[in-house]
Parts: structure tokens; C-alpha cells; sequence
């Protein structure tokens, strides 16, 4: 098959969502039309998705809070976020629609966001909706920060939240595996590994003497939580139930997000963490050996699903509390107060119950239309192992990886120019464990209040804000996906294909030529020892 003939039936248009035109009003989208809804993270992979929906539906104004990041002020990182791809059905439809977007500078990692008192009021003041898409997700983050961030900065925005005069709706995305050391994961909250607040107090109170002492022992103070995201998660989920009892929030729990399904372009994302750097690996031909279960189901789900069942469960809290009376006797001298029976809605959002995929089939798939699209600047031909044993992983890392490195580097120094493969291959394998844990677990996860909230929606909602995972065929899906990654993430145009084609064609025959000399050198070197020691008689 043809990507470019491909491109051409099934994207003729690919910034176009024609079904979705043809709507103009629905339950949802009245709920979202004209309002002032303030976004946290809107400069992330969801965050801009988030963005981009919201003004395609005609909120009022978008209070977007940023921070200055890498060099950039908050304007320019504006700007650059605006002049993504993500965006350009948006300008065609509507030119000025960055007139509704108010920045406003906050940093979550500061007490109360960092916000000034001029912009709390005018959050407080105008502000309808808050979406929580913000969050520190390295997993290896130290524990400081990732209090700081994740749990603190959402405490605070809560606190912010409670004094907005009009609020109607509070969602704060977490993530399917908040409670990983639970088999079975509810939509329930859980009780958390800590108290919040007293976490809190702790790292406020931390010199640098004990943050350091912190950070070498720190796997064994968040034990059984794998990494400070996934710990600091379970904690922030802990604080949300708790407000959750006085204001209208909902918690949407995605499982691994990747890239969009289909709007507002196909295969668009912007990272290359989790399965997308593991595809975007082994695609260049770097990753060539894996610790991971292959059977084991790769709870995956597109961004753009993660996108509408965020929405949705918005409009459903909403329509579900909005005449809640909030209960005062929950609040007590100044402190929240959780209560037995919790009001706040968690909506699991996953796909392992309704359209389950494992990673061999996810190997398969984007094996197989990779060799339709190879990228023409990997390093290699893709050449993908996988094995349960982990000292066999040692092993072959050794061999597909390290000691591969160490004559391409060793080369490199020959002909004086700086070796770089042998650090590369050190950043793929600190990255290989951080997810190894995920790709070798096994979860169940329930989703009830998912499926209840799709059944929920209007027939036109299901078209406007899809979130329905069994319609998704995943063969098709990583058609578009792999093609996704080549555009978006490798930064090759179609044009280059043949180019590309031609090369991995071409060091298709190398690999075989090395591999028959490889195999040859073990096969007289095993000849010999074995020759040596007297096992051999000819």
C-alpha cells in the first residue's frame, strides 16, 4: 500500500471534520457555548487539544494559565502554541479566534499558582469552569517538585475555585494509574498513601540537606508506588475528593494517551513519551530489544477520546449536581473535611474492557506500516525483540545496543567527530525502565461511569464528542498513527519517501551481510574453543 494514495483517499483534507460542521447545537455544546472557562496546562499534549475543542465549540473566553519556560516569556510560548498545526482548522473557520484567549501568568510550582492578586480576582470574578489539565509528568521528578506541582498547586487552585462566584464545573484529569499498586482499579477514590496536607507541610519544610537525603531513599519512602508522578497523582486525587464534597468536580482518569484518532487532524502529537518514543524507537531503529510481556494488554487511548470524555463528563457533573446544596458541615475550621460517601464522579477512561489490544499486535501493526513509511533518518532498519526474562533482556541490551554503540562511537572518533550512540543508548535505557514497570503490570480497570456517560449522549454529542472506544478499528488506527509520527514527531514530509524506501532497502542488505558475518565469527569462534578443549575430533 501506498501512503501517499493513502493520504490522498483517506486525507484528502485531513483539517477538515465534515460530519462535525454539520452540527451546530447539542446538549454538550450548549453547556460550553459562552462560557469563560480558565485551563491549566493548556501548553501540554492535552491541554492544547483541550483548547483548540473549546473554541471550535465558541466558549466565551479561555483564561489560560502559563508560565515562562526554556528562555521563552509567557507571550512567546503563547504564540508558538497557537501557531501549531492543531490550530489550523480553527483559523480557517475563525481568524480571530486568539481574541479569546486571556493569558495569565502562574507557575503551579508557587504557593496559591504564583498568581497575582489582580489575576485571582479576575479569575474569581469571571471564571465558569475550570479544567485541571496541568501537571509535572516526569517520572522521575523529585519528590519536592512533584509535591509542589501536582499536589500543592492543585490544592491551591481548588482554594482559588472555591471563591470563584460563578462556578459550575470543576474537572481534574488524573490518571488511570493513580492506585497502580491496586489489581483492580475502580472508579472509586482510594485511600491515599499519605495525608495530602501533611506532605505538603513536609516539603515546605525541607533545607537542602534533607531534599537530598529525600531523593536517594525516595523509591523506598513511595513504595509500592513505582515514581513520584504516579504517588504524587494518588495523593492529588485524595485532595479533589475532598473539595469535591462542597463544589461540582469530576475526575477523568486516562489510561497511556497517545496520538489523536481523528480530530483535530489524524495522528497528531507533540511527545515522545511512553508508547510514542517506544514506536518513534524503534521506528528509527533504535530500540532493538525490550523487557516487556507481550501478551499483556497495552491499555492505550487517543488523545482526541480523552479530549471529549473530558467534555463530556464536564456536561454530565454539571447537569448531575447542579443543584447541589453544598454541605457546610464538611467545612470546619478553615480545613476540608472528606465525608463517607463521597459525591465526585471518577470516569475511568480506558480501553482495555471495550476494545482491548496487546502490545505483540501494537508490534505488528506498526511494524508492518512502517515498512510502507520508514523514516529516512533512523539510525537502523527496525529489527524488534522482546523477552519476559530480565537477565535475558541484560543480555541481548548488550548485544542489539551496547556493543553496536561502542563501534559506531568508536568510529566516530576515528574519523574525529563526536561519538554520541553510546549516550544516546544511556537516555533509551533509563527511559526502558521507567516504563517497564507499566509494560510488564497487570490491571483491570472498571469503567461503569464511562460507558453510562456514553450511553448518556445525545446521537449528536456521540458524533461531536466521540469517546466511544469500541468504534475504533486499531489496524486503521495505527495506519494513521505511524504516519502521525513520521510527520509530526520525525519532521519528514511525504515527499522525502522514496528517498527513504530506497535507503532502508539498501541498509536491508547491510544488515544481512552483518548479521552473516556476526554469526560466522560465533560459529568459528565456537568451532575453536571447542576444538581447543578436545570436543572436536575430525
Amino acid at each position: 500500500m501506498d501512503l501517499r494514495a493513502n493520504d490522498e483517499a483517506g486525507h484528502n483534507n485531513e483539517l477538515t471534520m465534515t460530519e462535525e460542521r454539520k452540527i451546530t447545537t447539542t446538549p454538550v455544546m450548549e453547556f460550553y457555548r459562552d462560557k469563560c472557562v480558565l485551563i491549566t496546562g493548556g501548553t501540554g499534549f492535552i491541554g492544547r487539544l483541550l483548547i483548540e475543542k473549546l473554541l471550535r465549540i465558541n466558549v466565551r473566553q479561555i483564561i489560560l494559565l502559563s508560565r515562562p519556560k526554556k528562555g521563552k516569556t509567557v507571550q512567546q510560548r503563547c504564540d508558538d502554541l497557537f501557531s501549531s498545526i492543531v490550530f489550523m482548522n480553527l483559523k480557517k473557520d475563525c481568524p480571530n479566534f486568539i481574541d479569546r484567549v486571556k493569558l495569565v501568568d502562574a507557575d503551579l510550582q508557587h504557593p496559591s499558582l504564583g498568581l497575582s492578586d489582580e489575576s485571582i480576582e479576575y479569575i474569581v470574578n469571571n471564571a465558569q469552569i475550570v479544567l485541571h489539565a496541568a501537571s509535572d509528568v516526569r517520572f522521575d521528578q523529585a519528590l519536592k517538585k512533584a509535591i509542589e506541582v501536582n499536589v500543592r498547586g492543585t490544592r491551591d487552585l481548588l482554594r482559588i475555585s472555591e471563591k470563584i462566584v460563578n462556578l459550575e464545573l470543576f474537572v481534574y484529569i488524573s490518571t488511570a494509574y493513580s492506585n497502580c499498586p491496586q489489581g483492580l482499579i475502580k472508579e472509586q477514590f482510594y485511600t491515599p498513601p499519605s495525608e495530602p496536607e501533611k506532605m505538603i507541610q513536609l516539603v515546605e519544610a525541607m533545607d537542602e540537606r534533607f531534599e537530598e537525603h529525600m531523593n536517594k531513599t525516595v523509591n523506598d519512602f513511595i513504595h509500592p508506588w513505582p515514581n513520584t508522578y504516579v504517588y504524587t497523582k494518588a495523593l492529588t486525587e485524595d485532595v479533589v475528593r475532598q473539595y469535591g464534597e462542597l463544589l461540582p468536580v469530576a475526575v477523568v482518569r486516562p489510561s497511556i494517551v497517545i496520538a489523536t484518532n481523528e480530530e483535530p487532524i489524524c495522528g497528531w502529537t507533540d511527545n515522545i513519551y511512553g508508547l510514542n518514543g517506544v514506536i518513534a524507537g524503534i521506528a528509527l531503529g533504535i530500540i532493538r530489544i525490550m523487557h516487556v510481556d507481550d501478551n499483556n494488554k497495552a491499555d492505550i487511548i487517543p488523545a482526541d477520546i480523552v479530549v471529549n470524555a473530558v467534555l463530556a463528563a464536564g456536561w454530565q457533573t454539571h447537569v448531575e449536581r447542579k443543584h447541589d446544596r453544598p454541605l457546610q458541615e464538611a467545612k470546619a475550621n478553615g480545613e476540608v473535611k472528606g465525608v463517607a460517601k463521597p459525591r465526585t464522579k471518577i470516569y475511568n477512561c480506558v480501553t482495555g474492557n471495550d476494545n482491548p489490544i496487546s502490545y505483540q499486535k501494537i508490534y505488528e501493526y506498526s511494524i508492518e506500516v512502517g515498512k510502507h513509511c520508514p523514516p529516512k533518518k533512523s539510525l537502523w532498519i527496525v529489527c524488534h525483540n522482546t523477552t519476559r526474562n530480565k537477565y535475558l533482556y541484560e543480555f541481548y541490551k548488550l548485544i542489539y545496543h551496547l556493543l553496536p554503540a561502542l563501534l559506531i562511537d568508536t568510529y566516530l572518533r576515528i574519523i574525529r567527530r563526536t561519538p554520541r550512540v553510546m549516550d544516546l543508548y544511556k537516555k533509551v535505557h533509563k527511559f526502558a525502565g521507567v516504563i517497564e514497570y507499566f509494560a510488564n503490570g497487570r490491571w483491570t480497570f472498571e469503567n461503569d461511569n464511562m460507558k453510562s456517560l456514553r450511553d448518556r449522549l445525545s446521537p449528536d454529542d456521540q458524533v461531536m464528542f466521540q469517546c466511544n472506544i469500541k468504534k475504533i478499528d486499531w489496524a486503521d488506527y495505527f495506519w494513521t498513527y505511524i504516519h502521525g509520527l513520521r510527520k509530526h514527531i520525525a519532521n519528514e514530509p511525504l515527499e522525502n519517501l522514496d528517498e527513504a524506501i530506497k535507503r532502508h532497502k539498501q541498509m536491508r542488505i547491510v544488515h544481512f551481510f552483518i548479521l552473516a558475518a556476526y554469526y560466522s565469527i560465533w560459529a568459528l569462534l565456537i568451532f575453536y574453543l571447542f576444538k581447543a578443549v578436545g570436543m572436536l575430533v575430525l
